[in-house]
């Protein structure tokens, strides 16, 4: 697989910006198993504001945390954290330091590293519920803790752009599972390619 990389500028702007441009790009994580890449098919922004309405959904919203600390760095590392204390999900930090904000990759079309990832997910073969969520994906491309705060502009894990882009349609909407945002749970902030069958569910 051709590609060549994002480079630091390409996360400085606000996550609501960046999000829909990351659709249709390369998630790449080369570890000694296997060089996994996948095609992001949705993602969803966090942080900053929206109509002047600062973002109640996002997990820096009620300020810095050992958690929530990589959020606050500049725009061009990763946020990754566990949930129910068995899911990873993967974020991409954007915009300037102390903005704190961030995309969250919510699902990816397998490309490469297949055969590693159905075996990390102890699947039978590469159908959509491969990769059609975050915690799958974090688990089928082997993405844990150990790869939070990761410079994306190394060679470890990073976003690519695909040498000859394809042509889609983008759906915007209201983002997922955030129902303890009050203000936050209405920004259309949720992004993901039209008719893509690997987009959660």
């Amino acid at each position: 697989m051709k590609f060549s990389k994002w480079t630091k500028k390409n996360y400085e702007a606000d996550a609501c910006c960046v999000a829909p441009k990351l659709l249709g790009q390369y998630l790449v994580h080369a570890t000694d198993k296997a060089i996994y890449a996948a095609r992001i098919v949705e993602t969803e922004a966090y942080g900053g504001t929206y109509r002047r309405q600062v973002d109640d959904g996002a997990h820096s919203f009620r300020g810095i945390t050992k958690r929530t600390a990589p959020m606050f760095e500049a725009g061009g590392i990763t946020y990754v954290y566990l949930i129910y204390g068995m899911y990873h999900c993967m974020n991409i930090v954007t915009a300037p330091q102390g903005n704190a904000q961030a995309v969250l990759i919510r699902a990816v079309e397998p490309v490469q590293g297949i055969a590693a990832m159905i075996e990390n997910r102890n699947a039978q073969s590469a159908a959509v519920n491969l990769t059609n969520g975050p915690g799958k994906l974090c688990r089928a491309m082997d993405i844990t803790l150990k790869q939070n705060r990761i410079d994306l502009c190394g060679n470890e894990l990073f976003i690519a752009h695909p040498l000859v882009p394809d042509t889609f349609s983008v759906v915007c909407t209201e983002r997922i599972n955030i129902e303890y945002a009050g203000m936050g749970k209405h920004f259309p902030w949720r992004f993901y390619m039209k008719d893509n069958p690997y987009v959660s569910k």
